[in-house]
């Protein structure tokens, strides 16, 4: 294929992110840059106010955390269920439809169901509670079981879609390979460490780039269940500029940050993909 066939196939789907991509870029990067006072361009008072603020820097402490852990648990039970549920198993069908449920639903029903279950006098500590082990508080506000809360269920609701690209990874895979390892005396771990792992590394690539950079742009998971302060992401703490303190600059600076927080992240990911491909 000619590169000019390749831009001509590529103008319709360039020509749509375009539209609808391109008008709020310009929006909010002026937004940003616009002197909240004076109205003078280009301006740096939204940047510095947030930087100033206390929430700000607890939401970009939270984006350093929460997206990397939410992607890293993830990855490791999308590659154990995907691992498991790919042999000859009884009701494995019957399973993988069951770990793709949390997807399926809607995310709001599937975060306030998920609420209702963590709350003080919830499901949950109901459970803890009788087996005679004291009552946690998982939603407290900026609290270690409320960071946790907000990772385990938002990797919850996402890990079947690795789980996904996983499970058709490994069913492309040549079994031929595996069984003449296996022939040749090499243990169940062995095969996996040397064979199945490596052939799994362009889905996991693939994986590490769509999940890490939307994890980057988390925001209902901590909003519904901790709330704007509870466990502060960039997301949130944009929205609540712009929703309750109806501060434009300052939400579309804070977005501004995530952008290139985004783009800070995905480059050294494409690159070493590029290089692993080469």
């Amino acid at each position: 294929m000619t590169a000019r066939r390749a831009w001509l196939l590529s103008a319709p789907l360039l020509l749509y992110l375009a539209a609808l991509l391109a008008s709020p870029i310009v929006v909010a990067s002026r937004l940003a840059v616009t002197d909240p006072v004076t109205g003078a361009v280009p301006s740096l008072a939204s940047f510095r106010t947030i930087a100033g603020d206390p929430l700000f820097r607890r939401a970009l402490v939270g984006n350093a955390i929460v997206p990397v852990a939410t992607v890293a648990l993830e990855v490791l039970a999308a590659l154990a269920l995907a691992v498991l549920l790919s042999r000859r198993l009884p009701g494995r069908r019957l399973v993988r439809a069951a770990v793709v449920i949390p997807f399926a639903l809607p995310e709001i029903v599937f975060l306030t169901i998920v609420r209702s279950m963590l709350a003080e006098r919830g499901y949950a500590n109901g459970v803890l509670v009788a087996s005679g082990v004291p009552a946690v508080d998982f939603l407290a506000p900026g609290s270690a079981a409320a960071y946790a809360s907000v990772i385990v269920v938002d990797a919850w609701r996402t890990t079947p879609i690795a789980f996904l690209i996983l499970l058709g990874a490994l069913a492309a895979m040549p079994a031929e390979i595996a069984q003449a390892a296996e022939l040749d005396g090499a243990s169940a771990w062995r095969r996996f460490r040397w064979i199945t792992l490596p052939l799994l590394r362009p889905a996991l690539w693939a994986i590490l780039l769509l999940r890490g950079l939307d994890a980057l742009r988390i925001f209902a998971t901590p909003l519904v269940l901790t709330g704007v302060e509870g466990v502060p992401v960039l997301s949130t703490y944009a929205f609540h500029q712009w929703t309750d303190q109806g501060d434009d600059g300052q939400a579309a600076a804070a977005a501004g940050v995530l952008a290139l927080l985004a783009v800070a992240a995905s480059v050294p990911l494409l690159r070493r993909r590029a290089e692993e491909a080469a």
